[in-house]
Formats: structure tokens, C-alpha cells, sequence
């Protein structure tokens, strides 16, 4: 059954990167929340995570599903944006904007509907992937597949990255 809006994506999203977190980072704390509706400075501070990332303040965005990979005294951030459209270049943008601001080892963007059509000819016509790059990582863009509640590894885009 289709999602009737992003918020029903919420759950399976934050189950699906839970387990990719843990099947990559297998001896971290990984903890995986829906943050939509919060900032994800005052995120961190209420749950006590700001104590990992000296520049928290700085994180005023708000962020869908937010992964925290702890280990030891450090931790890193995984991003997840879910739409229920066409992914659209804002909607890049936007996550490209928040990971630059943050720095999560993972960013990725999905919905159950391809990406746009002009998003599809900036990618798989001119293959200009370099707009996705962050730091020293890459935004990656996927098909959620809602039935078998699962990333569609074949529309990756850039191809061959590994979310």
C-alpha cells in the first residue's frame, strides 16, 4: 500500500538505515531517530549527543532520519531526506546544504518515485556527479521500494556508490 505522506516513510527508513549502520559499523553504538520535526542542534542537545560535535550550534537544520554511529568518545552523523516525489534538484540541494553544515558520513536522499526529469538529465546525461560532493563525501540519491521496504540498489545514483 502506497505511503500516504512522508511521515509514513518514517519508521521504515529509520529501520532500514538502522540496520545498514549496524551491518557497516558493527562495533558502534548506533542509535537512529526521526527528527523531522525538530532542529537538529537542540536534537543533539537533548539527547545528549552535542557533547560529540564541538560545532552543534551550528546545525540549525532539520533533517527526516538522523543516524548517530557512536564509538568510544567520538561519533559521526548519518542524514536520510525522504520524499514521496520526484526528487527534484532543490530537494539535492537542501541535503547538500545540511551535510555541508554538518558532516554526516552518509547523506542520502529517497523517494518511492524516480528522480526528476531534469535531475535525471544533470546525472545520467551530463554525469555531473561533482555537484554531489560534500566535504570529502557524496549525497546519494535512491528509489525506495515501499513494498519490500528497501533501497532499489540499481537506481543509485552515482552509480556504484554504496550508501
Amino acid at each position: 500500500m502506497p505511503y500516504g505522506n512522508e511521515k509514513e516513510m518514517y519508521p521504515d527508513i529509520k529501520e532500514w538505515l538502522l540496520n545498514l549502520l549496524k551491518s557497516e559499523y558493527k562495533k558502534y553504538d548506533i542509535k537512529v531517530y526521526d527528527t523531522h520535526a525538530q532542529i537538529l542542534s537542540k536534537f543533539l542537545v537533548q539527547k545528549n549527543f552535542h557533547i560529540y560535535f564541538p560545532d552543534f550550534q551550528s546545525y540549525e537544520i532539520k533533517v527526516d532520519i538522523t543516524g548517530v554511529i557512536i564509538k568510544g568518545d567520538t561519533a559521526k552523523l548519518a542524514f536520510v531526506e525522504c520524499k514521496l516525489r520526484p526528487i527534484t534538484l532543490r530537494d539535492i540541494s537542501q541535503l547538500i546544504g545540511y551535510s555541508k553544515v554538518a558532516n554526516p558520513i552518509k547523506a542520502i536522499i529517497l523517494s518511492p518515485e524516480d528522480v526528476s526529469d531534469p535531475v535525471s538529465y544533470l546525472f545520467r546525461t551530463l554525469r555531473r556527479y561533482d555537484i554531489l560532493a560534500y566535504n570529502k563525501n557524496k549525497v546519494i540519491i535512491g528509489r525506495w521500494d515501499e513494498n519490500r521496504k528497501e533501497l532499489i540498489t540499481t537506481s543509485i545514483i552515482p552509480k556504484g556508490e554504496i550508501p
